[in-house]
């Protein structure tokens, strides 16, 4: 059987649910990543020819993949499986395109078949997993991405989506000793470092957590949640200068960041700036309530008047 599995897909949440490949295909990645697959203009996918097989028909939808067109690449993949059920690699790309097109629920079933019909591939037991995180399943997660790792002890992707399972469990501890397996595997991916800050945060660990934050920053500048989180921690520490310089960084990444325009008034507010934490505060009113936020609408106006009643 011919392995031509497909290059690693990643979300944009906050929290980074993570989606992999194996070896094996023309631009495979076995790392996290955090950045998309190039993308192109979107042309009509050609009709598969009814004289293509299984193979050549798995090829096309590859190239358009390669091409951004997921949505062309879905129907190709569909009638390689038409051609060959026990296709396992187009079972398993067709659960990357529509992971990434936001149709979870068809991903979990594909990914399914995939491990199925190879009972030994780790990373279509890491992707269900994933799939799975994302649709609010952590415990029916946690169980294919243990089988994931178990599989492979050096599926870096893996350790990181169980670390995020174990996080939405309450587990924290157990969600940190799998992020640093993550880490330790893979030392370059921003979202590891990141998340084991947020984890090192709920543990109080504000030292600990400001060096992940920076880690992430190192690999990624432009992480607008990290320079956010960093510029809190740095508050906590009492460095507010410090902080100020951070959350305008944040701003500058995310225009519209609300939590950061928060942040930045009660930094402004320790310095004793009164009329510039205002404005920032007001600023980051009208956010929450473009978001339909009115706990932290309230929030901000309750420091609002605080500080115009201040002498």
């Amino acid at each position: 059987m011919v392995k031509t599995y497909l290059a690693c897909i990643s979300a944009t949440a906050l929290l980074l649910t993570g989606f992999g490949n194996l070896p094996g295909s023309s631009w495979a990645q076995t790392k996290p990543s955090s950045a998309p697959p190039k993308t192109a203009p979107n042309h009509p996918p050609k009709s598969p020819q009814q004289g293509e097989t299984a193979k050549q028909l798995l090829e096309r939808g590859n190239a358009y993949v390669r091409l951004g067109n997921l949505e062309g690449a879905i129907p190709v993949f569909r009638a390689a499986i038409k051609k060959n059920p026990n296709f396992t690699a187009a079972h398993y790309n067709l659960g990357l395109a529509l992971a990434q097109t936001g149709q979870t629920k068809e991903a979990i079933y594909s990914f399914q078949r995939a491990t199925r019909l190879d009972p030994k591939f780790a990373m279509a037991y890491s992707n269900l997993g994933a799939a799975l995180l994302q649709s609010g399943k952590p415990d029916e997660a946690i169980t294919y991405l243990k089988r994931a790792v178990a599989l492979d002890r050096n599926l870096a992707v893996g350790y990181y989506n169980l670390g995020l399972a174990l996080r939405q469990k309450g587990d924290v501890n157990g969600a940190i000793a799998q992020l640093r397996k993550a880490e330790r595997l893979y030392p370059n991916s921003p979202e590891t470092s990141y998340n084991l800050g947020l984890l090192l945060q709920q543990k109080n660990d504000t030292a600990g957590a400001i060096v992940q934050y920076q880690k992430a920053l190192k690999l990624n500048p432009n992480y607008a949640e990290a320079r956010y989180n960093l510029g809190a921690g740095l508050l906590i520490q009492g460095k507010p200068e410090e902080a100020i310089a951070q959350l305008r960084e944040a701003i500058k990444i995310k225009k519209d960041y609300a939590n950061a325009f928060f942040a930045l008034g009660s930094a402004q507010a320790r310095l004793g700036k009164k009329q510039e934490a205002i404005e920032s505060f007001v600023q980051a009113q009208a956010l929450f309530n473009k978001q339909n936020n009115p706990q932290w609408v309230k929030n901000s106006e309750q420091q609002i008047q605080k500080l115009r009643a201040a002498k």
